[in-house]
């Protein structure tokens, strides 16, 4: 589970991200780079095209403790960041211990949240963070996603 410390959470992330990498590649996919700035997590090629996609690890979902919540990041630290500054075709989530992976397509998903007129959450992230996103049922937005068991 998260603990709110940005070291111990990045490596989760990065956990996260190769086991999202490692499906889509088991799934016809090839790698062609990943990234480590705020525009895309990875590169995957189908078919010969190049597709970008966005990679969260959500591990609020832990055995015994799940909030039920989708959480979607817009700001940190007094920037924009998550779905605010992707320029990913994609947006990923990966839910650690419910083994799922839930994709949807950034525009729609943007498109989701405006339209919806979900509120602002505030108070997530590391200390002193000022981490601000969407905090969601993952039911009242489930059926938007496309949604694979790994």
């Amino acid at each position: 589970m998260a603990d709110y410390n940005f070291k111990n959470d990045l490596s989760l992330g990065q956990v996260g991200e190769q086991n999202v990498i490692d499906y889509l590649i088991n799934n016809g996919g090839k790698l062609i780079t990943k990234n480590n700035d705020n525009k895309y997590d990875a590169i995957i090629e189908y078919n010969g095209n190049q597709i970008t996609y966005e990679i969260k690890t959500d591990v609020f979902c832990a055995p015994n403790f799940d909030t039920g919540n989708i959480f979607i990041e817009v700001e940190c630290r007094g920037k924009e960041s998550g779905l605010s500054v992707t320029e990913a075709k994609w947006f990923v989530t990966y839910f650690l211990y419910l083994n799922e992976i839930w994709f949807i397509e950034t525009d729609k998903l943007k498109k989701i949240l405006i339209e919806n007129d979900f509120p602002i959450s505030e108070q997530n992230g590391d200390l002193n963070s000022n981490t601000k996103g969407y905090l969601i049922k993952r039911k009242d937005i489930q059926e938007n996603f496309k949604i694979k068991k790994i």
